[in-house]
């Protein structure tokens, strides 16, 4: 409260004017920032359990700015990020990777702005804003590849022949090394596509899971403008990998950030050997982490002797000089027959399919296969079984009973599956059930960390009576 004109009112109310003259009288001096003191502590995302506080210094965030300064602001870049531009901040600042987005938006000049918090109203806050710059998680360039490609299924044939001659065009021109977005066909075509997005971008970022080939393609052509896939860690500053800005070629995240080394090292019993360019992601340099916040013993595990951060994540060399990642160390587990499966790995392949926008792979050691919770895309699941007479009486179903109905569901489990094997997985890859859910996995309702990524023990523990009825009905597997 403001009590103009009294300097004391009584024991707890004192005007603006004496408070601050009183302040004045005892400044605490500023303490400068050296570059080896702590910037922030930032916690990770908890995927396994607890989340670990990562104590990252002023040096390692400098750092990592200046891998992404060095690629992206000066010439003969064809990039160059500066003071016109504008970017789109949506993700939570619990991601190490938008908190370091915003702040090397500020440090070029550049103007942020902020989404109004219903992520339903995404594209509208983007349409309004007209950013330049926009970070989008995989989940949701899959959301809008569907969503895109549904309304094309909707016009007449005309329409859709132009969307396909269109696409299949610039497909060629981008597999040969060309992005270009001046065409007769984005001017007739993907123009539509841009001006959802505000009709001012310039670049678009991901990381924090793999990117369908096919959706990163599209996303490429259709939207006006590159996009880049990044890969890294709380634990070295978000960006440790990316692909350069008009980089057209998709299945890997790039090549070293110019703070880093990379090395692969062996995982014999996994076997993955370094001299065959797969092994476990190890990287070195400027952007690494001091420790775990009150953690010296799990420090002493993830960084080694040399200064050697272990990520677990299991990387490959391809031969364009690209780290591909292909598995996680610790998420994988074994099958009753004695095999290793990765279900990051079967969900990345499975979210191929348009009929889900989310799954959860899971197995049992004392089982032979694998069961899975999916999150169903109900819009293009009921146009896909309007297709199918022996279905159609599940349409008028309410959501909840169209989903759950035995029939639905095995459709859905064949197509699934038909995906996968598409993409050669092998048959203990496969899931043999799969349980259909409306309600996303979301941080609000605890089933993903702030950086989307799945929190298996805990989806395990929401869907315990789903899982034991999938492996009730196979009992002889």
């Amino acid at each position: 409260m403001v009590i103009g004109g009294f300097m004391k009112l009584n024991d707890e109310v004192y005007s603006y004017d004496h408070v601050y003259a009183t302040g004045e009288k005892v400044l605490a001096p500023v303490v400068q920032p050296s570059p080896s003191s702590i910037y922030i502590i930032c916690f990770t995302s908890g995927t396994t359990g607890q989340p670990k506080g990562v104590r990252l210094s002023h040096r390692s965030l400098l750092a990592a700015m200046a891998g992404l300064y060095v690629q992206w602001v000066p010439p003969p870049n064809r990039f160059q990020f500066g003071v016109n531009d504008v970017y789109f901040s949506f993700l939570s600042l619990a991601h190490i990777y938008e908190h370091l987005m915003q702040t090397f938006t500020m440090y070029v000049g550049g103007r942020i702005g902020i989404y109004g918090g219903d992520v339903s109203k995404l594209l509208s806050d983007i349409k309004i804003l007209k950013p330049t710059i926009v970070s989008l998680v995989p989940r949701l360039l899959n959301k809008f590849h569907d969503h895109i490609h549904t309304e094309i299924s909707k016009k007449n044939i005309i329409a859709r022949k132009l969307f396909e001659h269109a696409k299949e065009v610039k497909l060629k021109m981008l597999r040969s090394g060309v992005q270009r977005y001046d065409t007769i066909w984005d001017k007739l075509v993907f123009s539509k596509i841009h001006n959802q997005f505000g009709g001012r971008l310039r670049m678009l970022t991901t990381g924090g899971a793999p990117v369908i080939p096919a959706v990163m393609e599209f996303t490429r052509i259709a939207y006006g403008c590159p996009l880049m896939e990044g890969y890294g860690q709380t634990e070295c500053g978000a960006a440790a990998t990316l692909n350069l800005p008009f980089d057209g070629t998709t299945g890997h995240v790039g090549g070293p950030a110019p703070w880093a080394q990379v090395k692969l090292v062996d995982v014999p019993e996994l076997n993955y050997m370094a001299e065959n360019n797969k092994g476990e992601v190890c990287f070195r340099g400027t952007a690494v982490m001091d420790g775990y916040f009150m953690d010296d013993e799990l420090t002493k595990k993830t960084v080694d002797e040399e200064g050697w951060l272990h990520t677990g994540d299991i990387g490959e060399w391809l031969p364009n000089g690209g780290l591909k990642i292909i598995d996680r160390k610790n998420a994988l587990f074994k099958l009753a027959q004695g095999d290793f499966v990765s279900p990051e790995q079967i969900e990345a392949t499975y979210l191929n399919s348009p009929l889900i926008e989310q799954i959860f792979v899971t197995g049992r050691t004392t089982r032979s296969f694998l069961v899975g919770i999916a999150v169903a895309n109900l819009e293009f699941l009921r146009t896909a079984v309007e297709g199918r007479s022996e279905l159609a009486k599940c349409l008028s179903l309410p959501a909840d009973e169209f989903l759950c109905h035995p029939d639905v569901r095995l459709f859905v489990l064949q197509e699934l599956n038909r995906t996968a094997k598409s993409m050669h997985m092998q048959s203990i890859e496969l899931i043999k059930s799969v349980r259909l859910v409306p309600e996303e996995f979301t941080a609000e309702n605890g089933l993903v960390t702030p950086t989307l990524k799945l929190r298996r023990h805990l989806l395990k523990e929401r869907f315990a009576k789903e899982i034991e009825e999938m492996y009730s009905e196979h009992p002889a597997l």
